[in-house]
C-alpha cells in the first residue's frame, strides 16, 4: 500500500469520523437508520490505529527517540489549537485551570476539553510500547502465532484493568485501559504490513471485482452495527482490515482523478481536522463555533458546510504552524 492509497483511506476515515459526531451528537431530527450507521461510524479510530500500526513497520528506527519525534510531530498539531481556542475559550467560560488539570489538556488524558484529542496519549502508547516489542522480537514466531498473541495479549490486560478499584475513576487507569482497547487495531496494521495481507488480496479472484469490494464494505459497517464488541473485546480488529482491503482494490480498479485527488487532501490533513472539528462539538469552544455551522439548517448540507469548516481551519493552523516553524529556525540560527 503505497502513500497515495494510504492518504485516500486517510481522508475516508476523517469523512466517517465527522459523520460519526456530526449524527451522534445531532443539530436536527435524524432517521432512525441514518442514527444507527453514525453509531458504526466509530470504527474511524480504528482505521488510523491499523494505518498507524501498518506505516510503523516500514520505519527504519523503531526506537524510543523515534517514538518522541512522532509524538513531538502530533502534539505539535493539537497543541496549537489547544493554546490558542480550547483552554482560551474553556477560561473564558470559566474553567479554573491547574498545573494538573493543564498536564491532562496537553496529552489529550481524559476528561479533556477536546473531546475527540484522545487518540493522542493512545498514539504515544503505541510508538512508545512498540520499541519495546520490537527490540526483544516478541512477535517472532509464525504469522497465526502472532496474530493470536497481538488479539489475546492486550485483551487479557484490558480485562486485568477491571479488577482495579474505581478504575473508571483513575484518569491513568481509564486511559490505559481504552489503550489496550485499541491497541490489538495498532498491532494487526503492523502485522497485515508484516505479511503483506494488502498484497495477497489483490491475488483473490472475487477481490478484483469492485462491486464485490463495495459491498464488503457495506458488510463491515453491516456487522459492526449489528455486533460491536464481544465480552469487550473490539471487533473493529476483524472489521477494519477487511474493509482496507477492500478500499486498495477499488481504489486500484477505480480511477476518479477528482475523487482521487479530493481524499488525499482529506488524507492529508485529517489530523488537523480530527482536532479541529471538535470546536462545533466540545464544551466552552462550540458557542464560539456553533452557530457559523448553523448558518446551514438542513442536515445533509450542514454536514457538507462541517467538513470544508473543518478542513479550512486545519489549513490555516497548518499555515501558522509552518510560519512558527520558519520562526524557529530563523531564531535558531541567529543564536549561532
Amino acid at each position: 500500500m503505497d502513500k497515495k492509497t494510504t492518504q485516500m483511506i486517510k481522508g475516508i476515515a476523517i469523512l466517517i469520523m465527522i459523520a460519526h459526531h456530526f449524527i451522534v451528537f445531532p443539530f436536527s431530527d435524524l432517521p432512525y437508520l441514518v442514527t444507527v450507521f453514525g453509531q458504526a461510524c466509530k470504527i474511524c479510530v480504528a482505521i488510523y490505529a491499523v494505518l498507524s500500526g501498518y506505516g510503523y513497520f516500514f520505519t527504519k528506527e523503531k526506537t524510543i527517540r523515534y517514538g518522541f519525534k512522532k509524538i513531538w510531530g502530533l502534539l505539535q498539531i493539537y497543541w496549537i489549537s489547544l493554546f490558542t481556542l480550547f483552554i482560551p475559550a474553556a477560561v473564558m467560560g470559566g474553567w479554573k485551570i491547574t498545573p494538573w488539570k493543564l498536564v491532562v489538556q496537553m496529552f489529550g488524558l481524559l476528561p479533556n476539553l477536546n473531546w475527540f484529542a484522545w487518540y493522542v496519549f493512545f498514539y504515544m502508547f503505541c510508538v512508545l510500547v512498540m520499541p519495546v516489542l520490537c527490540k526483544y522480537k516478541v512477535f517472532r514466531f509464525k504469522p497465526y502465532i502472532n496474530l493470536l498473541m497481538m488479539v489475546v495479549v492486550p485483551y487479557i490486560f484490558e480485562l486485568a484493568l477491571h479488577f482495579v478499584p474505581t478504575y473508571e475513576n483513575n484518569t491513568i487507569i481509564h486511559d490505559l485501559f481504552s489503550c489496550l482497547l485499541y491497541f490489538p487495531c495498532f498491532l494487526i496494521g503492523y502485522w497485515m504490513a508484516e505479511n503483506r495481507i494488502i498484497e495477497k488480496s489483490k491475488k483473490i479472484k472475487w477481490l478484483n471485482i469492485p462491486s464485490v469490494c463495495v459491498l464488503g464494505i457495506f458488510v463491515v459497517f453491516a456487522g459492526r452495527i449489528c455486533v460491536t464488541s464481544i465480552a469487550g473485546f473490539l471487533l473493529d480488529v476483524f472489521y477494519v482490515p477487511i474493509m482496507i482491503c477492500c478500499l486498495v482494490n477499488v481504489f486500484d480498479k477505480w480511477n476518479c482523478v477528482s475523487i482521487s485527488k479530493g481524499l488525499s487532501v482529506l488524507g492529508k490533513y485529517s489530523t488537523g481536522m480530527w482536532f479541529f472539528h471538535a470546536v462545533f462539538f466540545s464544551t466552552y469552544v462550540c458557542d464560539w463555533f456553533q452557530p457559523i455551522l448553523k448558518i446551514v439548517s438542513w442536515a445533509p448540507l450542514m454536514f457538507v458546510w462541517l467538513v470544508l469548516l473543518s478542513i479550512m481551519g486545519a489549513f490555516v493552523y497548518q499555515i501558522i504552524l509552518n510560519r512558527m516553524k520558519v520562526i524557529f529556525q530563523l531564531l535558531k540560527g541567529r543564536k549561532r
